[in-house]
């Protein structure tokens, strides 16, 4: 048994290997983009908004239509009447209108739904970013517990050797039996936090697959996020913030509302429109032989009930709204930026200060075992030891997979990882 648990993580991490080909950083991200249920949904609503601007714009194309209707009534009784309204009305026309003046709005609704589909496409963009942050995340956690795994291996060996040492100890009267007990304590608290590892493991390859569409079983390489990288400084980073995604969507969503308020204000002005028809057929009488007519028609709104200016006051109010959300957009930015840069630089101490634990922990803990074998050292000076030897070791791994997650948070936050380019139809 006292070997059970290293076989048992070196199996986990052996099926893993075989089970699929490794898989990069960058190719698990490809694959969420295509996979992922919220991106496809995202290109939807963009494709939608788009729509909405060539319907604004055929409102100003001409609208042709063809009518035809056919209208029964009492005859009249008078022989003149007859003539102006025939009992039987049969009329066929091709009909054509054109908007010539609407107060400007007709332009202003254009260019508010391409702020819109602005505004849209960069929300698109600002989600497949925090994609990318999740895989990153999902990606990271994954090989943290897989190098966890194997500092756990190789600190079972440790202790497994240790105890066999103790047990001859033991036997030849050189130790008491509690040494070997606090030993064998250790030994099984081990095994019992690999089972919790392995446990973890297994959810966190499950959400990875559900992320990215790939298998659970998936080879992952260490992306090394936070040596190929270098940092700037918080200035230069906040230099940055208006090329976030959310602060571009924020700024067009901003402008789709001022162009909300020259709609509203156009309702005051008057209306033209153009109407023509070519008649096919119409009623028998005195309009039987004209097969045409236009009609211009001017429109001047006088009295609404105060509704008009009531939606410009909406739409102004709407402007605010969006003023003062791309104005907290601006300020969470900048506090995420500053707060990222600032973990990112203590998780680098972080690891500086593990790296030289790390090493006299080690060293330590090798002095102490020499020195217990020949009788200058208690039991328990070298049991803590190992214990803190292996904390720092661990430790020290799952910084390092956290510095990475701390530098692409942060990459993430100041605008420095950009969105692929979606295929558009």
């Amino acid at each position: 048994m006292a070997q059970l648990i290293s076989i048992s993580i070196l199996c986990v991490l052996t099926m893993i290997s075989k089970s699929a080909t490794a898989a990069t950083l960058q190719e698990a991200y490809q694959s969420a983009l295509q996979k992922n249920e919220l991106v496809g949904t995202q290109n939807e609503q963009v494709r939608q908004i788009r729509e909405r601007v060539k319907q604004v714009r055929g409102g100003m194309y001409p609208q042709i239509s063809a009518n035809a209707t056919y209208l029964m009534q009492p005859q009249p009784s008078d022989p003149v009447a007859r003539d102006f309204f025939p009992e039987r009305q049969t009329t066929i026309a091709l009909t054509a209108n054109q908007v010539l003046f609407r107060g400007l709005r007709e332009f202003a609704g254009i260019r508010q739904q391409k702020d819109l589909v602005s505004a849209q496409e960069e929300i698109r963009n600002q989600m497949v970013i925090s994609l990318y942050q999740d895989v990153t995340g999902s990606y990271l956690n994954i090989l943290t517990l897989e190098q966890d795994l194997r500092n756990i291996s190789a600190q079972t060996k440790i202790y497994d050797e240790r105890v066999s040492e103790l047990s001859g100890r033991v036997r030849r009267g050189e130790s008491s039996s509690s040494d070997m007990l606090t030993a064998q304590s250790s030994q099984a608290a081990l095994r019992a936090e690999a089972q919790v590892v392995e446990g973890n493991l297994k959810m966190s390859r499950e959400a990875f697959a559900f992320i990215t569409g790939l298998s659970a079983g998936e080879v992952l390489t260490d992306p090394d996020l936070a040596k190929s990288q270098k940092v700037g400084s918080l200035s230069s980073y906040l230099s940055k913030i208006e090329n976030r995604y959310d602060i571009k969507a924020a700024r067009e969503q901003l402008s789709a509302m001022e162009e909300e308020v020259s709609i509203a204000k156009g309702a005051h002005w008057p209306s033209l429109d153009l109407t023509g028809n070519y008649y096919f057929r119409r009623p028998e009488g005195f309009s039987e032989d004209l097969n045409w007519d236009v009609q211009l028609r001017l429109s001047l709104p006088l009295f609404e009930g105060g509704s008009t200016q009531s939606k410009v006051r909406e739409a102004a109010s709407k402007r605010i709204e969006a003023d003062l959300t791309l104005a907290r957009a601006r300020r969470m930015a900048e506090q995420e930026v500053r707060t990222y840069y600032e973990n990112f630089q203590a998780r680098l101490k972080q690891v500086e200060a593990l790296e030289k634990a790390g090493s006299l922990s080690e060293k330590n803990y090798q002095v102490l075992q020499k020195d217990y074998r020949r009788g200058l050292a208690r039991n328990i000076d070298v049991q803590v030891a190992l214990t803190d030897y292996r904390m720092s070791a661990r430790a020290l791994d799952q910084a390092r997979f956290a510095a990475q997650m701390d530098l692409v948070r942060l990459q993430v936050a100041a605008a420095e990882i950009e969105a692929p380019k979606m295929k558009e139809d």
